[in-house]
């Protein structure tokens, strides 16, 4: 007797095999797919025709390539996201370290907050990615462009907090410098920004970019 849920979780391991492995995709596709057996089955057609119909119209309709075309843009987008992110702050790494401790501070104690300051911000441009996967996964793709995008913006709210109430206390000396504290300021715009762009992440993407929790063993 035929079996629509054992016949679903096969079609679904042929998926998995041509590389459609995103559960998104093949949730929204499965959902396709049982609403045209229902549809059949209602018709009069039995349950095995029904499937192997809706099986060949979803073919048809290209509704495959097009699902393959949203997640290679979703990709595309937030691989250019991530390199404009890492551009940026690369930037303000060399300009920081360049300028900032070398020429801006004469004590040594200024530059070695200073430079334990960009130690930081290359420790977290370099090594962020092993974090994400300790990272919660969001489904939900709204909610996850949504704390995403709030927790970049979050980044820059509390560094211009930092700036507004941290830094007055510390004095700017004659020459009216920035403190050498002030460059953490930038180390908390880069936490927020690394941790929303590891929030955007879907669970496809962490697989490709390798940045999923690998399971433990025995598990």
């Amino acid at each position: 007797m035929f079996n629509l849920d054992k016949a679903m979780a096969q079609w679904r391991q042929q998926m998995l095999a041509v590389g459609i492995k995103s559960p998104e995709v093949l949730d929204e596709l499965e959902t396709h797919l049982r609403e045209d057996v229902e549809r059949q089955t209602k018709s009069g057609t039995s349950a095995l025709q029904a499937f192997d119909f809706a099986v060949q119209n979803l073919g048809k309709a290209n509704l495959l390539k097009n699902e393959f075309r949203k997640t290679s843009r979703a990709s595309s987008a937030m691989e250019k996201l991530m390199i404009g992110i890492c551009v940026v702050f690369v930037g303000f790494i060399v300009l920081l370290s360049a300028i900032t401790v070398f020429l801006c501070y004469a004590s040594w104690v200024d530059r070695v907050m200073a430079s334990a300051a960009v130690t930081c911000i290359l420790l977290v441009a370099c090594g962020w990615r092993l974090a994400v996967p300790f990272l919660p996964m969001i489904s939900n793709r709204r909610a996850r462009w949504g704390i995403g995008l709030t927790c970049i913006a979050g980044g820059f709210i509390a560094s211009s907090l930092y700036c507004q109430f941290i830094l007055p206390h510390f004095e700017f000396g004659p020459d009216h410098q920035l403190p050498a504290i002030g460059v953490w300021a930038v180390f908390l715009i880069e936490v927020f920004a690394c941790t929303g762009v590891g929030l955007l992440l879907t669970e496809r993407q962490r697989e490709i970019w390798k940045m999923n929790r690998l399971p433990r063993q025995g598990s």
